[in-house]
């Protein structure tokens, strides 16, 4: 129980850690698969900032372990899926941006598993096979998860697109910031071909009608948490960042 509690405190301590990330270096001193345990409790940290970091670091242990024993992390992936799962009686504060920075971090997980985390925002017609969450505060998480992925590879969330963009009529203001933010690193350049431009016709018309929403909202990015609003999210998609 000791240890136990000295790689709880020393995982808190990195996570609290400024600057950041030189925090995350710390934990390179334990063992992968032991941080686990301790980063799912951190998730749930009273600090939304703590328990973001918790996430990122999330991504950082789950590309080790994937190096060291690819399996693990599949079967790490595994886990955060039944977290989100209805059936577990979990409520899955933090999961969906875990999934997302692990996504970031590891190029063959994201290949398996970007298509689950799209899926928690698809909102199907039919009874079975939909994992929408119904839960608004964690499809934010999943917004900002998306968001996340399409920093590191875009390819990867196109097909969540309109998924996206019908995120930007909801009625949830941080839930269409994060959607807006997401859109910013599809959006072709404007060198892309005229069929390119085309398509995403409909995300540009939908973020320019919220250029003028001035609902506030936090966004993590970077180890930190700055205070943006929809509009001014929607403008910086639009404008390239």
């Amino acid at each position: 129980m000791g240890k136990l509690r000295e790689l709880r405190s020393a995982v808190l301590a990195a996570l609290e850690a400024e600057p950041w990330p030189e925090g995350l270096a710390r934990l390179e001193a334990w063992p992968a698969k032991l941080l686990v345990g301790p980063l799912y409790a951190c998730l749930l940290e009273p600090s939304r900032l703590t328990g973001l970091r918790a996430a990122t670091a999330f991504g950082a242990v789950a590309a080790r372990m994937y190096s060291e024993h690819p399996e693990d992390a599949r079967q790490l992936m595994r886990q955060l899926m039944w977290r989100l799962n209805e059936e577990s009686g979990n409520i899955a504060w933090g999961i969906p941006e875990a999934f997302g920075e692990i996504l970031a971090a590891e190029a063959s997980l994201a290949r398996e598993f970007h298509r689950v985390l799209a899926s928690y925002i698809h909102e199907r017609d039919c009874a079975t096979g939909d994992n929408f969450l119904e839960l608004c505060p964690l499809r934010r998480g999943v917004y900002w998860a998306l968001g996340r992925l399409a920093k590191a590879r875009p390819e990867l969330v196109l097909a969540a697109r309109d998924d996206l963009v019908q995120a930007l009529a909801g009625d949830d203001p941080q839930s269409r910031g994060l959607a807006a933010w997401a859109l910013g690193f599809l959006l072709p350049t404007a060198g892309a071909p005229a069929g390119v431009q085309d398509g995403f016709a409909p995300a540009r018309a939908a973020l320019s009608a919220l250029a003028g929403d001035g609902s506030a909202l936090e966004l993590y990015e970077d180890g930190q948490l700055r205070s943006v609003s929809v509009g001014g999210l929607a403008q910086a998609a639009l404008a390239g960042r």
